[in-house]
């Protein structure tokens, strides 16, 4: 375990002017950014050591968990250490020469289809799936046709020559958490949140003994999640987050007394929640 390390170069998902840059740019000011095609190309860059920390969307409000990411933190043995959580407002745009009567298909990145499901409902688009918000505003300016529409930030429309012909057309609740990994697990005093992976015997009761143990120390749970265990099939792994700081007795002794009874068990992330 670090205490902290220097970060010179920074990479994330997309194209700049997506949330993901927004993300980075918050949590390492100044830094030199990368941009990368895929979730698994910034994982890769971040174990090739190309790159010191990898940004990338962890979770949002209302569409769940970005699963993905979660495999790949597994198969590259990478480390969450920053949280940035960032309110996420969706505008609907396309070339200058079009209205939004003409829209007939929409592109964007999968999550934000979905969190814009109503609205695209409600206008009967058909949706085309992109890698990421600001490579599918890029995609429908090179496109040049005004039947086409991309989901995506304001800044990313502005930036990438479109009309905005809607904004706000997401949930007004709209948040995305966004973590940087790297291949230190890093600890720091004022960390107030823990991330965890772990499997279970197949028992009886077996998860609930390890969710005991978190209330008998009185320790309060943020989220619990499950996804398919990718090398053993009909197997679960358990993805935990909790209050607290790994550097505390309490927090020791939970993790030491998990490691001693669970198949498997790995600490994700140490970091501290900012908004």
């Amino acid at each position: 375990m670090d205490k902290e390390f220097e970060v010179n170069t920074v990479c994330y998902q997309g194209l700049p002017y997506s949330y993901s840059e927004c993300a980075a740019k918050a949590l390492f000011k100044d830094k030199n950014m990368v941009y990368k095609e895929t979730f698994e190309d910034v994982f890769k860059d971040v174990y090739d050591g190309t790159s010191d920390i990898g940004v990338v969307p962890i979770e949002n409000s209302t569409s769940g968990y970005i699963n993905e990411v979660y495999d790949l933190l597994l198969t590259y043995d990478l480390y969450i250490n920053y949280n940035y959580i960032k309110k996420v407002d969706h505008c609907l745009s396309g070339i200058k020469d079009a209205a939004l009567d003409d829209i007939e298909e929409v592109y964007s990145h999968p999550q934000a289809l979905m969190q814009c499901k109503e609205y695209i409902k409600k206008h009967g688009f058909k949706v085309k799936n992109e890698i990421n918000t600001a490579v599918a505003a890029k995609k429908v300016f090179d496109m040049n046709v005004k039947n086409a529409a991309c989901i995506c930030s304001v800044e990313a429309a502005d930036n990438y020559g479109l009309k905005v012909f809607e904004s706000d057309i997401n949930p007004r609740q709209n948040y995305t958490r966004f973590g940087a990994v790297s291949k230190n697990l890093m600890v720091n005093e004022n960390h107030n949140r823990t991330s965890i992976v772990f499997s279970v015997p197949h028992e009886v009761g077996t998860l609930n003994n390890v969710l005991s143990m978190f209330s008998y120390y009185h320790v309060n749970l943020s989220s619990i999640y499950s996804r398919p265990d990718l090398k053993s099939p009909w197997k679960y792994l358990f993805y935990l987050d909790f209050e607290g700081n790994i550097l505390t007795l309490e927090i020791k002794e939970i993790l030491n007394n998990l490691k001693n009874k669970l198949p498997f068990i790995k600490i994700l992330g140490s970091f501290q929640m900012l908004q």
